[in-house]
């Protein structure tokens, strides 16, 4: 992007710069400036008004996208608002990140602010991974700076943050540190808590829900009875219905409870929504994945051999404990439970271990992804870390709790790792693999299943049986965005999970929770779809026996480049469904046409001289998969573009059967290498653009044929090469530029004497060049007066000399 360039010659003209908006037609996006491109979002929903609202607004029937953004975005309240309370500069390891608030954010957290003014709490509820620690942020930053909160009392209030895992506490005032937020107080013990909210004011405080623990039956005092306490409740989905959370609600009787989760409950028993009040804003998996913000879970079952399930553990628990007597048995039974010790077996952990081996580096380490190992308990942890480095596999490391309970000369103690040890681990597998980290597998049991945000990691290998939201929070920790070819997350699962997956999504509404798992090979579907998308590009082509031909008449319809840039978003697309379904054997059926059209794909490249990332790439897996099919073919795969005089493209020519293939593909090289070359000589080259556009116009209208027009283009080729025109000038080619603008702007020239004072112009400007002198006004300056001095001589007017100095200055850029 131009933008780019602009950055490295006055980056600091960029600083006050607040954000950045792309238009395109009837679409719109944003971001930060210098943001890549994924990190650009649509604004899908209108606020403060309605889509009805703002039909009538605009009077039209039907409003895009980029209406929606540039309403919900310019108006004057929402872009002050946005600029004041939205951005942030978070560090993010060891780097400073300009975040601007997605629309689901800055909706949700406006929502909230009005929740408060009329109620005493409500629910946000926004799918795992979409930034709820961000918008908590940008929320409580918002309050600090209005202060006091209209039609309310509520004026410098405390705002507390409430988690009930000592890591999410960690992870929220962290986030909160990072982004540089005002005094941010993280409570570390109970006492110190209830000295905070006895005057609480203006504080923001950070606590588990646990600090609120009395002695049994003992009832918690008041601390505070103020209504200028704000709380958000992280994962308000849990821990919110028993005695801790009866205790906050009396130590803090009039304070405002906000719940965050990403998988509210709604039971008899339990209910998100009757405890907090109800939703403020959701914001749930289908939306999120739309807007790009997390990608689709997909489950698979793997070796269902091994799983278990309630109607067979009885059975298996038998067959395994045969030799035991029935004392014995119960014995077991009560210690462990049969399921662990099924879970636990020697032979079946092994099983498991090799699988995930064979897949992870079949389909993820490819891609450069790594991998979560969740197992029913920390001795299983521990087995599967011994089994998987037995089989060689790549670097794994275990997290688990600690238990003082544990013999002092047990393995498990083994396994133990410092908080700093596992800061250093977590830190280590977030990053990519390189020669210095070759950690691929975390495995545990019961830890980093919440609150634990990996982007890097696409897999979790499942070998525990959660349950409802637990197992819903789990699975999510693969749904985080990373790089372009990570396309979703996968849930392989060892224990047959799939019934408690129906369950666990039969407690909320079907719609709100569509698209938040999909069965793996739901994409064979979505493949054969992808591929008939593609074909339809092809379909007035008529099928040769030739597939040369064939191939030529396709490239043909690819001339268009509108026509290109959709054929390679729908080729993209069937690629990586293909690549999602690698290696099952349901990729087999798609293999014919994921080779014709990625050999469709390469000559259109090559053709059209296409450079930068193929679409190929989504896919580490497809790509070496074609690019096999490509080299058998003996099609090379170009990463530069073709010159019009190489041998190459003399052979790309003589291939072509037809000579109407021939002259498309000379019609496209002459005009690339016309605007590519244009800045070195731009008078030259622009009577060159309309002789070639002369020539197609006499053979759109038959005045040439097929033959003529490639007897034309070889001319015009010839003429291409300034090098060679200028020598019949006795000129360079950097001199026959200068000469050119000359000419161009005097009519009564006499050529000899522009000839000598082009050679003595550039042999001036080669002498003034130094080192950024395109950065140097005052050295152009010079540069300028040489020029103008010995125009003067020429005769000129003193405005034509100006014009043609300033016209020569700037080709100087493209020649020095």
């Amino acid at each position: 992007m131009q933008i780019f360039g602009y950055r490295e010659k006055n980056e600091q003209f960029f600083y006050p710069n607040q954000l950045l908006v792309t238009l395109a037609r009837y679409q719109a996006s944003y971001s930060t400036t210098y943001s890549p491109a994924k990190f650009f979002f649509e604004w899908k929903k209108p606020y403060p008004k309605t889509e009805d609202e703002l039909k009538q607004l605009f009077e039209k029937e039907v409003i895009t996208n980029q209406d929606i953004l540039l309403y919900s975005l310019f108006n004057k309240k929402n872009l002050l608002d946005l600029i004041r309370n939205y951005i942030v500069f978070e560090k993010v390891d060891n780097k400073l990140l300009k975040k601007l608030a997605r629309y689901n954010q800055y909706i949700a957290s406006n929502k909230l602010i009005e929740r408060i003014k009329t109620e005493k709490g409500g629910v946000i509820w926004h799918t795992q991974g979409s930034g709820k620690s961000l918008t908590m942020t940008f929320t409580a930053q918002k309050i600090r700076r209005i202060q006091k909160i209209k039609q309310t009392t509520i004026q410098n209030p405390c705002i507390l943050i409430i988690t009930d895992r000592t890591d999410l506490d960690d992870q929220i005032s962290n986030t909160f540190k990072n982004c540089n937020f005002q005094n941010p107080n993280q409570i570390s013990s109970i006492r110190e808590l209830d000295e905070e909210l006895k005057n609480p004011t203006g504080k923001t405080l950070f606590s588990t829900i646990q600090k609120f623990g009395t002695e049994k039956g003992k009832v918690h005092p008041i601390l505070s009875g103020s209504d200028n306490i704000i709380v958000f409740v992280d994962e308000g989905h849990r821990s919110n219905y028993g005695e801790l959370a009866l205790n906050m609600r009396t130590a803090i009787p009039n304070a405002k409870f906000i719940a965050f989760t990403g998988t509210p409950i709604d039971k008899k028993d339990k209910s998100t929504p009757r405890v907090f009040g109800s939703y403020i804003d959701k914001y749930l998996p289908k939306q999120s994945i739309a807007d790009g913000a997390t990608v689709e879970i997909k489950y698979q079952p793997r070796l269902e051999r091994v799983h278990i399930t309630s109607s067979e553990l009885d059975v298996l628990f038998d067959r395994e404990f045969d030799d035991y007597t029935d004392e014995e048995k119960e014995e077991i039974k009560k210690k462990y439970g049969k399921y662990r010790y099924i879970a636990e077996a020697d032979e079946r952990v092994k099983d498991i271990c090799k699988d995930i081996l064979n897949h992870y580096q079949t389909t993820v380490m490819p891609e450069g992804f790594k991998a979560q190992i969740v197992t029913i308990s920390r001795e299983a942890s521990i087995k599967f870390k011994k089994f998987l480095d037995e089989l060689c596999a790549p670097r794994s490391e275990v997290i688990i709790s600690q238990n003082p309970l544990d013999k002092p000369d047990s393995e498990i103690r083994n396994h133990y790792k410092t908080k700093a040890e596992q800061r250093a681990v977590i830190k280590e597998f977030r990053k990519p693999m390189s020669g210095q980290n070759d950690l691929c597998f975390l495995i545990v049991c019961d830890m980093l299943l919440t609150g634990f945000d990996a982007p890097i990691e696409q897999v979790m290998y499942l070998d525990k049986p959660l349950r409802e939201h637990n197992l819903m929070q789990a699975v999510a920790r693969v749904n985080r965005t990373y790089e372009e070819n990570k396309t979703h997350g996968l849930i392989i699962d060892y224990c047959g999970i799939s019934k408690k997956l129906k369950e666990a999504l039969e407690i909320f509404n079907e719609g709100d929770v569509e698209g938040f798992l999909q069965p793996l090979l739901a994409d064979v579907a979505k493949a054969e779809q992808a591929r008939n998308k593609v074909k339809s590009f092809f379909e007035r082509v008529p099928k040769h026996y030739d597939s040369e031909k064939y191939v030529d008449e396709c490239i043909e319809i690819l001339s268009n480049k509108d026509t290109r840039i959709r054929f390679e978003q729908a080729y993209k697309e069937f690629v990586t469904f293909v690549g999602n379904i690698m290696p099952n054997p349901e990729a087999n059926q798609f293999k014919n046409d994921l080779f014709f059209f990625g050999k469709l794909y390469h000559v259109m490249r090559n053709t059209y001289d296409i450079t930068g990332p193929s679409v190929v790439d989504v896919s580490e897996k497809v790509k070496q998969l074609i690019n096999k099919y490509l080299e058998s073919q003996k099609i090379v795969v170009l990463h530069e573009p073709m010159s019009l005089y190489s041998d190459k493209f003399e052979q790309l020519i003589k291939k072509k059967k037809s000579n109407k293939a021939k002259a498309s593909i000379m019609e496209h090289k002459i005009r690339t290498t016309i605007n590519n070359l244009m800045p070195t000589n731009p008078v030259y080259y622009t009577s060159l653009r309309q002789r070639l556009e002369k020539i197609i116009f006499n053979h759109k209208k038959k005045i040439l044929d097929d033959l003529k027009l490639l007897e034309e283009f070889d001319k015009l080729k010839e003429d291409l090469d300034a090098e060679r025109v200028a020598k019949k000038h006795n000129m360079n080619k950097e001199e026959f530029a200068v000469y050119k603008m000359i000419m161009e702007n005097y009519a009564d020239a006499n050529e000899k004497e522009i000839s000598d004072a082009s050679k003595d112009i550039f042999e001036n400007l080669k002498e003034l060049v130094v080192i950024d002198w395109k950065d140097k006004p005052h050295h152009q300056k010079k540069m300028l007066q040489k020029i103008k001095r010995r125009l003067y001589r020429l005769d000129l007017e003193i405005e034509e000399v100006d014009r043609i100095s300033n016209d020569i200055l700037n080709l100087a850029r493209s020649l020095l």
